[in-house]
């Protein structure tokens, strides 16, 4: 009987990509986080790239817990925070570190959308921003929302995304993690794999859990407090010693313990796994950075080396 669970999601229309692993690697992590003010959070339910000094703050704090074990971090950033100095300036800190900063778009807008014109506008302002802004150039694209299908069948924005120079974008994301065990999104390193489109443009997949999935879907407990807090409360700073409402109480030790559980499934099959997260989620979540650590302190303790990299890292791996 064939084993449903580990069937790859593989399209006619997908074209297989190899990974090859460095030498000396037993398992590639390709970690990334997107940097926006998450509409999920905000009481007018808009995302966008203004964050704020809190924000600012928790991520310096991952790159200070990155850099202790000789880690590049890699964050996605919407354009329109690029039109505010002082989220420049922060930016500027993360590169002048030595960390990775990617495109999100202009202002979250779906790679799948039918106004092709407008995803192309956004695309040229939003590299022109990157370039004015940080003296730095984006080529690896991250698709906001997470697509079930990916790019298939929309031959005119994979053209788009190519002409504004990535030849790499991350956003296809598997609906069918709803309503399935952990352990269907622990497997889904192997069960998501890299592909290109017959375009030549390669996608590099979400695989397995966000923490916005996972805090605020799976585990929320109280869909109408985390909707008062929104209103209220939402996209200003929490004091300290708070505690999300909405969330069960043992959200935060599971989902370290399921990421965990994921490093330990690429590593045992040898396989890239691309993991996303979001700083917002963690500051409210899990306030005292003990994610990061704990997977970084995990790998580190394997017998063969596990990677951790950026996607740019890992896309330098892919072979057609």
């Amino acid at each position: 009987m064939r084993d449903r669970r580990m069937e790859s999601t593989f399209s006619t229309e997908h074209l297989p990509i190899q990974v090859r692993l460095p030498e000396g690697v037993r398992c590639v992590i390709a970690l990334s986080y997107d940097t926006d003010t998450a509409g999920g959070y905000a009481p007018d339910g808009v995302c966008h790239g203004r964050t704020p000094p809190f924000l600012h703050e928790y991520m310096l704090r991952l790159c200070d817990t990155a850099e202790q074990y000789s880690v590049t971090l890699h964050f996605f950033q919407i354009g329109n925070g690029l039109e505010e100095p002082r989220v420049v300036e922060y930016l500027k800190e993360i590169l002048r570190r030595g960390h990775i900063i990617d495109s999100h778009t202009y202002s979250h807008l779906a790679l799948t959308t039918d106004d092709v014109t407008r995803l192309d506008d956004e695309l040229v302002l939003t590299n022109e921003l990157f370039k004015e802004r940080l003296g730095w150039q984006s080529t690896v694209l991250r698709g906001p929302g997470g697509y079930a299908r990916g790019l298939d069948g929309l031959k005119a924005n994979q053209e788009v995304i190519l002409n504004n120079g990535f030849q790499w974008v991350s956003g296809r994301y598997s609906h069918r993690l709803y309503g399935q065990d952990q352990q269907f999104a622990i497997e889904a390193s192997k069960r998501e794999p890299v592909y290109a489109y017959p375009t030549g443009l390669i996608e590099i997949p979400v695989q397995g859990y966000t923490d916005r999935t996972w805090f605020d879907g799976i585990k929320c407990i109280d869909p109408q407090t985390y909707g008062a807090w929104r209103v209220a409360h939402g996209h200003q700073p929490v004091p300290d010693g708070w505690c999300c409402p909405w969330t069960a109480p043992d959200a935060l030790d599971e989902w370290i313990g399921y990421n965990l559980s994921a490093a330990d499934f690429a590593y045992e099959n040898r396989l890239l796994w691309i993991p996303v997260w979001h700083p917002y989620s963690h500051y409210l979540h899990d306030p005292d950075n003990r994610m990061l650590p704990a997977l970084l302190q995990h790998c580190a303790a394997k017998p063969e080396r596990v990677l951790v990299c950026t996607v740019r890292d890992a896309a330098q791996m892919l072979l057609p």
